[in-house]
């Protein structure tokens, strides 16, 4: 029997979370998808018995942020990975990385693998390794190989061999060493029917941990259990930002929808699923099978998100119609900016600005929450474009607004412009990461860019709120319950929920709030100088009085 041990390392910089001077709260992080699939595919068609199993350090690593954990964390993964190492005995370790913040902890984990047995053959896939499989296989010395793409045929054609490194030359998906050296480039083998993956077992994990990506939070705190599906692979665009095609490539394959129900319905019966997160990279392809996927899901009585983006041309009256039968109660629009220029000559995404509004419009009509996705910080963004997205934003009237820093992910158009340009000014792969600015391009100061990003989003979800602005107090109030409760410190959070619950009528909650938000500008001088920028009083909120007045009036002072 063939063991293999996956590891997925951690997405995140564990600086940023495990630093005690920050209230950092580490996102969400999805369930291991890519792995599952493996597991399922290579369970039913390899042709001996495999045994495989999954060591996530991204839950280790929400155990020690949660633990308040101050040592040395590297070292506790090392401890963490050894003991299963010695516990399981692997034949293979596989570690499995989508993005560049994941590079440093791989080049550890296989170094880990290999000094404790020099004869586990260490393996790297996904979107990481099959982009920049040339500067990995050179870093990481006692890294044996890395997949291409999709990994299903490719390992099991590994497993299946009594001489797997032969397989590593000879394969076109694997590349080693050897294959480096004679400068090989490896090339996807793509699955064509997402049916022939049989369905998932879950039984290696425990769901409870991937429970939180949910974007609505109307539902925030409420009992729930999330379950995540691809209906499809692929992608026909080439946005500069996105490393798809380097992975799932530019065709679209896709399961039957039959197959689709089947799986959802077994998530539900089977698992106590109850909202479903639609994750396809264009679920819309296919606008016809999406609309009967959406038909089809509206008899199975769930809660359906899209938390990785829509394309908003496909948002008419039916499909927000049809979004409404189907139980989505929060669509995720993959807008990116609000620049035509930078739709259409830098990201060069199939998108007018014109089209947005009439497909938040046609969402609110039928009650379906809309967020968007913003980009900013892209080679050949000006400041007179940002101003653009920020008006668009203000102008359209989505719930909630999501603003990223522009990332060079390996394996995207972006990565490329920036190298060939010297862009990256930031080397450190750990810090490639959303939140934060790595290049610096004419027009592009990263220092500035994420002042203004997070500037950008404190005007669009609290200070220009459109819900609030139109009377409707109930939908931001979910989301700013929610911010307070992650960051208690965030001034302008408890001085909208203060707002909201004002005009809601609980004044008792209204006081505590607009209390929490003096408090914290009393002693903060960030929060302080937002408020004065922002003409952010307390006296907008409460009429306290005199006496009361005078010693609000002076906290902010």
């Amino acid at each position: 029997m063939k063991k293999v041990l996956f590891i997925i390392p951690p997405y995140f910089n564990a600086d940023d979370y495990l630093n005690k001077s920050r209230a950092a709260v580490l996102p969400a992080f999805t369930v291991p998808y890519g792995i599952l699939s493996l597991q399922s595919y290579l369970n039913a068609n390899c042709k001996s018995p495999v045994d495989l199993q999954l060591l996530d350090l991204n839950v280790t690593l929400q155990r020690l942020v949660d633990e308040c954990f101050a040592g040395d964390y590297m070292e506790f993964f090392r401890r963490e990975i050894i003991e299963r190492l010695r516990e399981f005995s692997p034949h293979f370790a596989g570690v499995s990385a989508l993005f560049n913040s994941s590079n440093r902890y791989i080049q550890d984990i296989v170094k880990v693998c290999k000094d404790h047995d020099p004869e586990v053959i260490t393996l790297a896939g996904g979107g990481l390794p099959s982009a920049a499989y040339k500067l990995m296989l050179e870093a990481c010395p006692e890294l044996d190989a890395i997949c291409k793409g999709e990994g299903e045929l490719p390992l099991r054609e590994l497993l299946d061999a009594d001489d797997p490194m032969q397989v590593i030359r000879a394969h076109k998906s694997w590349i080693g060493r050897e294959g480096l050296a004679a400068k090989k480039v490896p090339e996807h083998t793509f699955i064509d029917d997402l049916d022939d993956i049989p369905p998932f077992g879950y039984e290696g994990i425990n769901l409870d941990f991937y429970n939180n990506r949910s974007i609505d939070k109307q539902y925030a705190g409420k009992p729930k259990r999330e379950m995540a599906i691809h209906t499809s692979r692929g992608c026909p665009f080439l946005c500069v930002f996105c490393s798809n095609p380097s992975l799932h490539g530019r065709k679209v394959r896709t399961m039957s929808i039959e197959r689709v129900i089947a799986d959802v319905r077994r998530m539900k019966e089977q698992f106590g699923m109850t909202v479903l997160l639609l994750e396809d990279d264009h679920f819309f392809n296919d606008k016809e099978r999406a609309k009967q996927i959406l038909r089809e899901l509206a008899a199975l009585g769930i809660r359906v998100e899209f938390p990785n983006g829509v394309a908003v041309y496909a948002i008419d009256d039916e499909v927000a119609e049809l979004f409404s039968r189907a139980g989505v109660s929060a669509v995720a629009l993959a807008v990116e900016s609000g620049s035509d220029h930078v739709l259409n000559n830098i990201i060069r995404k199939p998108l007018k600005k014109r089209l947005i509004r009439p497909a938040v419009e046609a969402l609110r009509k039928f009650n379906v929450r809309s967020h968007v996705f913003i980009v900013i910080g892209l080679p050949g963004e000006q400041d007179e474009h940002r101003d653009e997205t920020m008006q668009m934003l203000l102008d359209s009237g989505f719930d909630w607004v999501h603003v990223y820093l522009a990332m060079p992910i390996f394996g995207s158009r972006l990565y490329d412009i920036c190298v060939e340009n010297g862009y990256i000014e930031n080397t450190n792969s750990q810090d490639f990461v959303a939140t934060k600015s790595v290049i610096r391009a004419p027009g592009i100061d990263p220092v500035k860019l994420e002042a203004f990003a997070y500037e950008m989003q404190i005007r669009v979800n609290f200070v220009d709120n459109h819900n609030m602005k139109i009377g409707r107090y109930d939908v931001p109030m979910d989301y700013l319950k929610n911010v307070v409760t992650k960051y208690p410190d965030h001034a302008f959070g408890h001085y909208f929920l203060s707002k909201c619950y004002r005009h809601t009528g609980d004044v008792t909650l209204a006081d505590e709030h607009l209390d929490r938000f003096l408090d914290i500008c009393a002693r903060d001088t960030w929060w302080n100088a937002m408020a004065e920028k922002y003409g952010v009083h307390f006296a907008a909120t409460r009429a306290p009085s005199a006496a009361i007045g005078h010693s609000l009036e002076a906290a902010l002072n």
